[in-house]
């Protein structure tokens, strides 16, 4: 779908920039790299919004969406295969046009699942 509206050297870089970042991560590599490389796609997916004309609201909402999603990938909380996998589903929206928010969402439970407490009690009977 998007193979028409988002350049092919944007996608090349996107999974250029996952590559290594991949192969980074599997090394033991630097994290401040895996920012440089990460930044490097951030400031690439500005560019071509700052290009695009405002008549093309398609492509603009994609980009948009992407920049949202590549920034996800810059909070400190995440770990570094989080980070990853925010970056794969930015990848992802730049191919299919589809957010991945839902892979995200899986990957980051499972590796933080929220505590959850039952809170003893009856009901409260009014008057």
């Amino acid at each position: 779908m998007t193979g028409q509206i988002i350049p092919s050297e944007l996608l090349a870089l996107a999974r250029d920039v996952i590559a290594r970042i991949t192969a980074e991560e599997q090394n033991g590599g630097s994290a401040v790299l895996c920012r440089l490389l990460a930044s490097r796609l951030y400031e690439a997916l500005r560019a071509e919004l700052g290009r695009t004309a405002r008549c093309q609201a398609a492509k603009i909402g994609l980009l948009a969406g992407a920049i949202d999603q590549c920034r996800r990938s810059a909070t400190t909380d995440l770990s570094a295969p989080l980070k990853l996998a925010e970056l794969q589903a930015t990848l992802a929206l730049l191919e299919t046009g589809q957010r991945v928010d839902k892979v995200y969402a899986a990957q980051r439970s499972a590796s933080r699942p929220f505590g959850l407490t039952v809170i003893e009690g009856g009901l409260s009977k009014a008057g």
